[in-house]
């Protein structure tokens, strides 16, 4: 609101940890020039990073609020007793996470119904899905439930500490980044 040169202002969101995850998402203001937000998708591409465009703003921006709607069901799963937090968690990096690696579920998706692609993906399932968006039901993350996934969490984790935790998911992740180098 203050600045002195609106058309000059542009966001660049990092995801952590920004040093591994190449993931910066760029968004101007109203009064950006589209110009300079551009140029900085280009500036960050340029150094390495892998630069998405927001149209406009929301809260979370693009990859915390993806994060978010897979962690609220997470919850979900594990707080009604569907699943071990640990098993949930297993079935993200197990499972999907796999995919997501290398590509969206957008373009999984397509895929996953061969030569018709998501026409055909879409039409074939749905009804499937829109009665899982409708049985996601509501949830809050209260004290009782955060409480739960701290247990569920510190049995997961066992003796491990952070830094452990860290330095394993940091190794994992720069093996991913090595193994898809160059491939998109």
């Amino acid at each position: 609101k203050d600045t002195q040169h609106p058309e000059r202002f542009v966001l660049g969101h990092p995801f952590n940890p920004p040093h591994l995850i190449p993931l910066v998402e760029v968004l101007g203001g109203s009064k950006t020039d589209p110009a300079v937000v551009d140029w900085t998708v280009d500036f960050y591409n340029a150094i390495g990073k892998k630069a998405i465009k927001l149209f406009k703003e929301v809260p979370g921006h693009v990859a915390n609020r993806l994060q978010a709607a897979l962690w609220r069901e997470a919850i979900n799963l594990a707080a009604n007793g569907v699943a071990s937090v640990e098993d949930v968690d297993t079935a993200v990096w197990a499972g999907p996470g796999l995919r997501w690696a290398v590509m969206g579920p957008t373009m999984l998706f397509h895929l996953g119904a061969g030569e018709g692609g998501l026409t055909s993906f879409t039409k074939r399932y749905t009804d499937s899905f829109n009665r899982w968006f409708d049985d996601l039901g509501e949830l809050h993350l209260d004290p009782e439930v955060a409480a739960q996934l701290v247990a569920g969490i510190a049995e997961a984790t066992g003796e491990q500490t952070t830094a452990e935790l860290s330095a394993q998911r940091d190794a994992l992740l720069a093996a991913i980044l090595q193994a898809t180098a160059g491939k998109r």
